[in-house]
């Protein structure tokens, strides 16, 4: 059940990730931290095994939209498991 729960979750996100793509392109120095936020979970003593999750969080984070630093907590915390001071630090620098 689990499996399928991070599943729908991933979907979700996969599809906000689509969505702000769109701003990503409008705007791209709004994503020149993107590679930092996602270097820094890699570069982690205990990376996690969900590196395409936190590349869309470090994505959601970086872009321009409203409740970017949100989405980017939400995804690497809940969804990636990532944690939370790991997530905190993640996001700040997207």
């Amino acid at each position: 059940m689990t499996s399928t729960f991070r599943a729908r979750l991933a979907a979700v996100a996969g599809a906000a990730a689509l969505i702000a793509g769109g701003a990503v392109i409008a705007a791209p120095a709004a994503h020149a931290d993107g590679p930092a936020c996602a270097g820094y979970l890699a570069a982690s003593p205990s990376p996690n095994r969900a590196n395409d999750l936190n590349s869309i969080g470090c994505l959601l984070g970086s872009s321009d939209l409203p409740m970017a630093d949100q989405l980017c907590y939400t995804v690497q915390g809940p969804i990636a498991q990532v944690r939370a001071d790991r997530a905190a630090s993640a996001c700040r620098l997207a």
